[in-house]
């Protein structure tokens, strides 16, 4: 029988969550192989950089939101005047100015917590969240969304008056003293993002606090790299909530840190070889291409223009084929990235359906490391 490792944490008025071991040394060893290989993303500059695209805008796609990545930079940099949606506004800069906030702010205490949520929160909560919150937490039960809608089998947040105890229960764990792997204390940062997803201590914005935090415990443990989690969650829809309804429900945590270390280590490929294909092109990309060339990594089997406008619009404001064409294929065919492999028989708003593949000649795949990812 593989070994448990019992958490001080627990359910409320039940037993403590744990996880086993054995099931995730092999994922935690690929991480770690990998990012002894490469390097290059282990900076500070490189966190910031991910933190305010790609994690900004996966942050919040997680909870169902489509902003693509021209409109988050568009609010960040106050070039907003034509965006009249206020509430999508504020939901950007929340993330932006609490993405700020963990990176000037080392404590994490419940102090701490309230000013992070009151930030990320901001003008963004009905009237009834904020008639029945108390001076920290709601004062009264929250039922939760799973992938955007509610189950049949109503699932609540732990009772109003659990909170308090097991917030700070959540916060001996967070400040317990250790010295230890940076991978291991990815499994820490994880734990912890589930964990106050279990708590629910608020009635809204529960999934983004529980992820900002797990973003800032890393940044206090200089483990850049892995702060990119956020991305990997945004691509596996409801199966993330399903796997944290089922550890909530068995008490058992490996399936859920699996997903979070496989997540990953996919997420890190796809950014290493889109830094490679950026070093081997001799022209600036921009935001919008590095986004396209994540999708097309992260697209399975041919990869048509069709399908390729299907993944966008899934992931941000809906656009018409010919748009997206224009504006982000014909640019990546141009650089050479992007290789029309033939055209098939159906014609799309005048444009001719193709298949697509990444130019192998603008990547060196290193088959030993990258593991993951197939580019066929």
């Amino acid at each position: 029988m593989q070994k448990r490792i019992y958490l001080e944490l627990p359910k409320e008025n039940g037993p403590r969550f744990y996880y086993r071991e054995e099931p995730l040394i092999n994922s935690k060893n690929d991480l770690v192989e990998f990012l002894e290989w490469d390097k290059n993303m282990d900076s500070l500059a490189f966190a910031k950089k991910m933190m305010y695209s790609h994690e900004l805008k996966a942050n919040n796609q997680v909870e169902g939101y489509t902003d693509d990545l021209e409109l988050i930079e568009k609010v960040i940099t106050k070039k907003t005047e034509k965006i009249k949606d206020t509430e999508i506004k504020q939901r950007i800069l929340n993330l932006y100015h609490g993405y700020y906030y963990i990176l000037h702010h080392r404590k994490m205490d419940e102090e701490h917590l309230h000013d992070l949520y009151n930030i990320l929160s901001d003008g963004i909560l009905d009237e009834y969240d904020l008639q029945n919150m108390g001076p920290l937490y709601r004062e009264k039960s929250v039922y939760i969304l799973n992938n955007g809608r509610l189950d049949m089998d109503l699932e609540q947040g732990v009772k109003a008056t659990n909170i308090e105890n097991l917030i700070n229960k959540y916060f001996t764990y967070v400040n317990e003293v250790t010295n230890d792997s940076k991978i291991n204390e990815y499994i820490k940062s994880q734990i912890m993002h589930f964990y106050f997803v279990y708590i629910h201590p608020y009635f809204d914005v529960n999934g983004r606090t529980s992820r900002t935090l797990a973003m800032w415990y890393l940044i206090k443990k200089e483990a850049y790299p892995y702060i990119i989690f956020n991305r990997g969650i945004s691509f596996k829809g409801s199966k993330y909530d399903k796997i944290i309804k089922e550890a909530k429900e068995r008490c058992d945590l490996t399936k859920f840190l699996e997903m979070m270390l496989d997540t990953l280590k996919i997420e890190l490929e796809k950014e290493h070889i889109m830094e490679n294909i950026a070093s081997n092109t001799p022209y600036k990309l921009n935001g919008l291409d590095y986004q396209s060339i994540l999708y097309f990594l992260t697209m399975n089997g041919t990869k048509t223009l069709a399908d390729f406008a299907t993944m966008y619009n899934r992931f941000n404001g809906k656009l018409r084929i010919s748009e997206i064409y224009e504006d982000m294929i014909k640019r990546l065919i141009d650089f050479e990235i992007l290789n029309v492999d033939r055209y098939t028989k159906k014609v799309i708003e005048d444009i001719p359906n193709m298949e697509l593949s990444l130019n192998p000649k603008k990547i060196d795949f290193d088959e030993q490391h990258l593991t993951r990812i197939k580019l066929k």
